[in-house]
């Protein structure tokens, strides 16, 4: 349990080191369309 709690620890440390993400009127797929089912 100790084991997840650091892990955890270092997750939330890494996230807060990147930084947040820049704000965009309108989302943008992170994936390509191309190649996708129904689209």
């Amino acid at each position: 349990m100790a084991r997840a709690m650091k892990a955890a620890v270092v997750a939330g440390r890494g996230a807060f080191l990147a930084g947040r993400m820049l704000r965009r009127e309108y989302a943008q797929p992170s994936s390509p369309m191309a190649g996708r089912l129904g689209v």
